[in-house]
């Protein structure tokens, strides 16, 4: 088995070295569906072309891939526990690890029995006090603190070269479009599937089918980044490509 760390070096030498044998390029694009390629830095463009040749499209988790948004999230389900004297099993770094990733119901699955959690809310009374203290957050926070420049970069660079883009999250539509507009990307993608729009949500690879169905694209020609175990899984079993991504 190749560690990560190898296939790593394996897709560097490869996007800088594009001429190299096809033979080589399936190798780390086979893999890649095995072992998603852990990247510390996000990669240009021209790499990415180099190391999975045949891409055209390219579709990205949002929470702590696309945005730094992952530490908001636990912001607003600690304010819940703050308000409501929830005692939660977990020290704060275990906790956010364990609700990483997740759609707001299957975090609802795991507090609801936490001691102190309201008896009498559903997951929809959950899921809107999460979201209303998020987006208190959100209004004191401007986009350049949680979107990289290097992002912009290669998303700017994709769509100017025909690429096909799309947003998959599992955080509800009133906050993905509050997040895209706050950083001026509210027509930008080809096509954005929330939590709403989902029949299921990671980690089944549901909406990433989705996502590779509207846009006309199939599992050999997509690249899908995530950082999150729940997302990452739901990634490979859609049999697209992976790049997990560790930039924030």
């Amino acid at each position: 088995m190749i560690k990560q760390g190898h296939l790593y070096s394996v897709f560097d030498f490869l996007a800088n070295e594009p001429r190299q044998n096809t033979v080589h390029q399936l190798i780390i694009i086979n893999m890649t569906q095995i072992h998603p390629i852990p990247m510390k830095i996000v990669p240009h463009l021209n790499h990415l072309k180099g190391g999975f040749p045949g891409v055209d499209t390219l579709l990205f988790d949002m929470d702590g891939t696309l945005f730094d948004t992952e530490v908001y999230h636990t912001q607003a389900l600690q304010k819940i526990g703050q308000d409501q004297k929830i005692l939660p099993p977990l020290g704060p770094a275990e906790l956010h690890q364990l609700l990483m990733g997740k759609a707001d119901h299957l975090v609802y699955d795991i507090v609801k029995d936490w001691k102190g959690f309201p008896e009498h809310w559903d997951v929809h009374t959950f899921v809107n006090e999460k979201n209303r203290h998020l987006l208190n957050i959100l209004k004191a926070v401007q986009g350049d603190a949680f979107f990289s420049p290097a992002i912009r970069a290669l998303l700017d660079t994709a769509k100017a070269e025909g690429f096909k883009l799309g947003l998959v999250t599992s955080s509800e539509k009133l906050i993905t479009q509050e997040l895209l507009r706050l950083v001026k990307l509210e027509n930008f993608f080809h096509f954005v599937l929330t939590r709403d729009d989902s029949v299921q949500v990671k980690p089944e690879p549901w909406p990433y089918l989705k996502a590779m169905q509207i846009l006309k694209s199939s599992h050999e020609t997509t690249l899908i980044f995530e950082d999150s175990n729940v997302g990452i899984t739901a990634a490979q079993r859609s049999l697209a490509h992976v790049i997990k991504a560790e930039w924030y």
